[in-house]
């Protein structure tokens, strides 16, 4: 492998990503008001909750918007699973 390969992403970066993709897992799974978008690389948490370190969750779509009213009224594009694959 080659250190110049522009294929390649630093693991940092690549789990800081997860990280932020997991908490929009538990806070939607949760209930957790809040607006949440995931586009890509980018991921926009307002409201939530960090997930507990033992969640195994993940969202298995590239693009989504959900919305999560208090009184566990969600809104949501994404319809799949929270589970690990």
């Amino acid at each position: 492998m080659f250190t110049n390969d522009p294929q390649t992403s630093p693991p940092a970066q690549t789990e800081d990503v997860d990280q932020r993709l997991k908490a929009i897992a538990y806070s939607l799974d949760c209930l957790i008001p809040g607006f949440y978008c995931w586009l890509g690389p980018l991921r926009v948490r307002l409201g939530g909750s960090l997930p507990e370190s033992s969640y195994p969750g993940t969202i298995h779509s590239k693009l989504g918007v959900a919305i999560v009213l208090p009184g566990y009224r969600i809104y949501s594009t994404y319809h799949g699973e929270h589970d690990p694959r």
